[in-house]
């Protein structure tokens, strides 16, 4: 199933974004984090924006199915494990949010902070996998309880904990548990030189989701697929030889002119038509 991310219209409020994306016809919609990020950075408290959300979704002809859980500072903090409780409860609402208008598959980062001076590679690296274990467990019981699947995402940062394979791996597999499966990111695996289709080799067959944007190889602009510099056909070959059938958000944004972001929307139901 093939999704179009509320990102395209960043400059819109989430309520606003989902309409507009079911008035230009997108059958399947990831709501975006961005969308509440931008609008709390103006001053409007998250609350009202999910309530906004919740007041109007039903009279959609679009399906919310997939969403972002909040990164950054917020779920950064859960690498201290005294913070970890309360950042939980935190994505518990957020979740609890989620199932009620229809979401099934969340994708979470990998929270992190950088290396202290009196760490090595190996050290930090180890640390921070252990909080995130833990994180990661508590996180996946709340999946349980929502009815949704937590997607680990491949982090952009190179050097930091969570942008390579086998650091997913490490989380996902010792918790072994079907609420907690893989989010491939192309965009974040072409920023650190690793073409999306071997990345999702070394994850399958547990992806389940999958955010298909493009870049220059260096930085993180969320352009449309077949722009930049990441080999599509290889991508889309190796997804159909291995009968991945997750959910595929093309995650692209904008946010300049409401008739560019409308131009970008009619051109990812082209690209979505081709895949």
């Amino acid at each position: 199933m093939i999704t179009v991310s509320t990102m395209v219209y960043m400059m819109l409020k989430p309520s606003e974004a989902l309409t507009r994306l079911n008035d230009m016809g997108v059958e399947y919609v990831e709501l975006s984090y961005d969308n509440f990020q931008f609008f709390r950075k103006l001053g409007i408290d998250y609350d009202t924006l999910i309530r906004d959300v919740r007041n109007m979704y039903q009279s959609l002809k679009s399906k919310v199915i997939a969403a972002h859980l909040p990164y950054g500072d917020l779920i950064n903090r859960a690498v201290n494990p005294l913070e970890q409780s309360k950042v939980i409860n935190e994505l518990s609402r957020w979740l609890h949010f989620f199932s009620e208008i229809g979401v099934k598959v969340v994708a979470s980062h990998i929270p992190f902070n950088y290396a202290s001076i009196e760490e090595s590679s190996i050290t930090y690296a180890q640390r921070v996998k252990e909080v995130n274990q833990e994180f990661f467990k508590k996180l996946t019981l709340l999946g349980h309880d929502y009815g949704i699947v937590i997607a680990v995402e491949n982090r952009y940062e190179r050097g930091v904990y969570g942008y390579l394979p086998k650091d997913l791996i490490d989380i996902v597999d010792p918790i072994n548990d079907d609420y907690l499966k893989y989010c491939l990111d192309t965009g974040h695996s072409i920023i650190n030189n690793f073409q999306p289709h071997e990345f999702y080799k070394r994850l399958h067959p547990n992806v389940v989701l999958i955010h298909m944007h493009d870049n220059d190889g260096s930085k993180d602009l969320h352009l449309p697929p077949y722009t930049g510099v990441i080999d599509w056909d290889n991508l889309t070959s190796t997804l159909k030889e291995l009968n991945y059938n997750g959910t595929t958000v093309l995650e692209v944004a904008c946010s300049d002119s409401l008739r560019r972001c409308d131009n970008i929307v009619k051109l990812l139901k082209i690209i979505l038509n081709s895949f």
